[in-house]
């Protein structure tokens, strides 16, 4: 019985010295950070995509997780608990600490751009905050950077391979048709079949309107431009009328994805006193 005294006493001693040095590790609580992820064009995400987001200590443990919904009235598409304890432990992060957040696809793969979370600031808070998704990579384009999808270049994957491109370039032609990769990309065609390009297909003019078609991708932006003369051509945004009748600078021509092709037709009042007038239409 002494023996067991002895023990019980040591212990009780060595829990009391833990203690005083701050090694015993208590839970807390949890802190929450909920919010909106949204894609690189500020598009706020659903269930639909598929997403999952991570709150991740920065030794790589999963501290908690949870898939997109659909954002409620506030816009906010999740809500990740995040356990705290006295100091961080694998499956617990500490006051002080910024977990980082991941984003991850349903197909496995995570975000390229992986950020950090706003400092836990006490156990039982909530922190609202906007996490950007970066499901795009940057590209230069005549010398300007540019953003691409990834599941653009995905998409393209297979082709790219077949004609032997290791990697996706924005400023290249592969098809040879005058417009680049990424000139193609924007209007929605190939760029890989010389035939399938953005330009004007049709066109007639009277003394009080000009009359341009030209084939459309759904879902993408279209301006119409024009110039006096080709040689040095300065091109101008111009307005023109569509099937409604109204006077626009751009369209977004709807269909049921982005592979729904149909033909647009433009009107266009002719400026007084001017001989002659080139027009191109231009996906942005």
């Amino acid at each position: 019985m002494k023996n067991c005294k002895a023990k019980v006493l040591t212990s009780a001693v060595l829990a009391a010295a833990s203690l005083a040095h701050g090694a015993v590790n208590f839970p807390l609580g949890t802190y929450v950070y909920a919010g909106s992820v949204m894609d690189f064009r500020n598009t706020v995400q659903g269930a639909e995509s598929g997403l999952t987001i991570y709150a991740v200590s920065t030794n790589g443990m999963v501290l908690s997780s949870c898939e997109l919904v659909d954002p409620d009235g506030s816009g906010c598409n999740f809500r990740l608990e995040v356990p705290v304890s006295t100091f961080a432990t694998e499956k617990s992060a500490a006051v002080g600490d910024a977990p980082n957040c991941v984003i991850e696809s349903a197909t496995g793969m995570r975000s390229a751009a992986t950020t950090s979370f706003p400092p836990i600031l006490s156990a039982s808070a909530v922190t609202n905050c906007v996490v950007k998704y970066a499901n795009a990579r940057a590209y230069d384009h005549k010398g300007e950077t540019v953003l691409v999808p990834e599941d653009y270049i995905d998409g393209i994957s297979y082709w790219m391979e077949s004609k032997g491109h290791a990697e996706y370039s924005a400023s290249d032609d592969w098809d040879g048709d005058g417009r680049t990769n990424y000139e193609e990309y924007v209007a929605g065609t190939n760029p890989f079949d010389p035939t399938d390009y953005l330009r004007v297909t049709a066109f007639s003019a009277t003394p009080s309107v000009h009359v341009l078609k030209f084939e459309f991708v759904g879902g993408h932006l279209y301006a119409l431009k024009s110039a006096e003369s080709l040689s040095n051509p300065e091109w101008v945004q111009t307005r023109f009328s569509g099937e409604s009748g109204s006077m626009q600078t751009t369209a977004v021509y709807e269909g049921p994805g982005d592979e729904d092709v149909g033909e647009a037709t433009l009107y266009v009042t002719p400026v007084a006193d001017t001989p002659q007038r080139f027009y191109k239409v231009e996906a942005k």
